[in-house]
């Protein structure tokens, strides 16, 4: 109990502790009460990579010399001080990294399929969400040119479908974060699939900001409960950091 994140008489959350917690209890206590460290995969290192050059390539002027030699540079740096090397399989996530900054570089200047402008990058929020708060940082919010404004979470995996993302917490906390916190309304909810360059957008939260209210709510009870039982299912388990640990991976 004395190593819950507690708040006063609630909790500190992400939508990152939320969505582990509703996978498997078991596994958020490993790794968010008990803190198990854990070795990054390869592809969650890569993809903090990605996120980390495109926040450096933001906070830079826009009118800064060749961008795209910048942003080749950012990404060579990035990769050093990531510890990734030159193996095969490195040199083809390097390889589909470049393309894909190069790529972003350019929509940056021309691409008008969303009618946005950037405005906030890496923006961070904490808001009350019942007796619990819930902490976090949008990577970037467009205002539209027909009003309101597209909240963006990068991602460097494979691209969901919407109707894969009906029970969404991240853009749904995201949606709910801009209200509470800077008083803006998310008229478009964006996942942007980096390396794909593909855009897979929610529309304004509306009746779900209850479904988000109330999945806070059970995820806060469970972990204040310390219901911290397994829920192994393949899909679960197979990417699980902790089967070793596990009791049910014994099953």
């Amino acid at each position: 109990a004395p190593l819950l994140p507690r708040r006063g008489d609630g909790l500190v959350l992400s939508a990152s502790d939320i969505d582990t917690y509703r996978a498997c209890p078991l596994r958020y206590k490993l790794a968010r009460v008990l803190r198990i460290p854990r070795e990054p995969t390869l592809n969650q290192r890569f993809g903090i990579v990605v996120h980390q050059v495109l926040e450096r390539y933001h906070e830079r002027p826009a009118d800064l010399g060749d961008e795209r030699a910048t942003i080749m540079a950012l990404l060579d740096v990035a990769w050093r001080r990531s510890g990734l090397g030159d193996s095969g399989e490195e040199r083809q996530l390097r390889d589909k990294a470049r393309a894909a900054l190069l790529r972003y570089q350019q929509r940056r200047h021309d691409d008008s399929r969303a009618g946005g402008t950037p405005r906030w990058f890496e923006r961070s929020f904490n808001f009350k969400l019942g007796r619990h708060l819930i902490r976090g940082r949008v990577d970037r919010i467009d205002e539209l040119s027909r009003g309101g404004h597209e909240l963006i979470d990068y991602k460097t995996g494979l691209p969901k479908r919407p109707e894969q993302l009906r029970e969404d917490v991240q853009l749904g906390l995201y949606a709910l974060a801009a209200r509470e916190t800077w008083q803006l309304e998310a008229t478009e909810r964006t996942y942007y699939y980096v390396l794909d360059d593909e855009r897979v957008s929610l529309g304004p939260e509306e009746a779900g900001a209850a479904w988000i209210a109330e999945t806070v709510k059970r995820a806060g009870e469970g972990i204040l409960s310390q219901a911290f039982e397994p829920t192994p299912s393949r899909a679960v388990c197979a990417l699980c950091d902790y089967r070793i640990a596990c009791p049910a991976a014994e099953r």
